[in-house]
């Protein structure tokens, strides 16, 4: 009777290895060589051809074997009781956003059902009722991404759910507004924007002005009321040096449609004024002891005073001699420069019938502004 080491010598001689590339070039079929009986049943051995003798314990084989399937197992465990905290994280994320939602008055299972809809089919799209980017926030903040799952964990589920509830509030709201054919904040209608603006000869004058936001904010008022050109001073942020990227937030494009120049200084502004538009007056905002209320003054109506979007014509001399009005607006702080004011035809300023002395620059110039074009008889 053959040996047990001997019947395992065979069992092995049977088998064909598989040798590595890394090693050895190419993978190929080697052919085993049958070894006379071992000695220690712990250790089988067997020797190959492949340009030399190699020796493989397989003992540790099977001990890594096996300590591997005790990890993968152990691996299991783990994975199994992870899924089972993370499903009970998502249920209470959604029972927490479902009632905020509700409070906001949004139907939160309907807009589970929406999210739901939108992963298993792409025939109907999203739910109209709620758009595209309210159901996203909703899926992102029940399921979110692996990356954005410890952020998520790390902050209060009530905080959390009260976010993104106001999120998804905001975003269906804004959906439903664009979606509303009679709705035109977001834009004029293809009609609309058929038709050719109006420019009147009305300036804008920012003497430091520091702020961007109120800047763009004033570049938007000023293309609402077809402004000639906007002329920045100082540390004005403008749209063709510093601030230009914080500017355009609040202006939405204005920045682009309204003409600007820009100075060093106010007075230089001033000059270019007096040398360039002659027949304009010039109007400052401010409170002061001299200042006149903004409706008690009479802007001189231009004889032309409706114009052609016409860039050329409205920097044209036949534009800018019959007159127009510049309106210089001074810093958030400090107003319009104490040395420039002498120099202007009048100043004028907002009544104020609470406690503060001023409103906000930004907040000021279509004040004045559509009282001009008022005056000037632009709303018939």
């Amino acid at each position: 009777m053959l040996s047990s080491s001997f019947s395992v010598n065979i069992m092995l001689a049977s088998l064909m290895i598989v040798h590595s590339s890394k090693v050895h070039g190419p993978i190929r079929f080697v052919t085993p060589l049958l070894l006379p009986p071992l000695r220690h049943s712990s250790s089988v051995t067997w020797h190959w051809k492949h340009g030399s003798d190699h020796r493989i314990d397989v003992s540790r084989q099977i001990r890594h074997l096996s300590s591997q399937s005790r990890q993968s197992r152990e691996a299991t465990d783990d994975f199994v009781t992870l899924s089972s905290e993370a499903e009970k994280s998502r249920e209470i994320r959604k029972q927490a956003l479902h009632v905020r939602l509700q409070k906001l008055g949004i139907d939160a299972d309907k807009l589970a059902d929406a999210a739901l809809r939108s992963l298993s089919t792409t025939a109907d799209g999203f739910d109209q009722r709620f758009g595209k980017s309210a159901i996203k926030a909703y899926r992102t903040y029940i399921d979110p991404r692996p990356s954005k799952m410890s952020v998520i964990s790390r902050e209060n589920v009530d905080v959390g759910a009260n976010r993104i509830a106001r999120q998804i509030d905001f975003l269906a709201k804004r959906h439903r507004s664009r979606e509303a054919d009679w709705v035109r904040h977001t834009g004029k209608s293809p009609v609309d924007e058929a038709k050719e603006g109006k420019i009147f000869p009305l300036i804008l004058v920012l003497d430091n002005v520091r702020s961007a936001a109120n800047v763009g904010s004033i570049y938007r008022s000023a293309d609402a009321c077809g402004c000639l050109e906007i002329l920045t001073t100082g540390i004005t942020p403008h749209p063709h040096g510093n601030g230009a990227e914080k500017l355009s937030k609040s202006a939405l494009g204005a920045e682009r449609v309204v003409p600007t120049l820009h100075f060093d200084t106010t007075q230089q502004a001033l000059e270019y004024l007096r040398s360039n538009r002659p027949s304009f007056m010039l109007v400052g905002m401010e409170t002061t002891e001299r200042s006149k209320c903004y409706t008690d003054i009479q802007y001189p109506v231009p004889k032309l005073p409706l114009l052609d979007n016409d860039a050329n014509q409205c920097r044209g001399e036949t534009a800018i001699s019959n007159g127009g009005v510049a309106l210089f607006l001074g810093n958030e702080v400090s107003g319009v420069d104490t040395e420039i004011m002498p120099l202007l035809d009048e100043v004028v300023e907002i009544p104020m019938f609470g406690k503060k002395n001023s409103l906000n620059v930004a907040a000021c110039a279509p004040v004045v502004m559509y009282e001009v074009l008022r005056q000037w008889g632009a709303f018939v």
